[in-house]
């Protein structure tokens, strides 16, 4: 089941750290951008990032219609 993942980002902006922080539906979709080239995290030359999951899934299995 995936669960919600919170994406942080941390970068300087005129000597002060700043922080975006980005919802993922997966924990895999939060990965690739902080891995892949040529992303956010490389266009704002980010100096930390991390992907923490929560406990909310994102997608629910609906259970099955029963026949009684």
């Amino acid at each position: 089941m995936d669960m919600f993942s919170l994406l942080t980002i941390v970068y300087m902006m005129n000597e002060h750290p700043q922080e975006a922080k980005i919802w993922f539906a997966s924990e895999e979709d939060c990965w690739s951008v902080l891995m892949n080239n040529d992303t956010l995290y490389d266009q704002i030359n980010a100096e930390a990032g991390w992907c923490t999951v929560s406990d909310i899934p994102s997608r629910l299995t609906k259970p099955k219609l029963r026949p009684w």
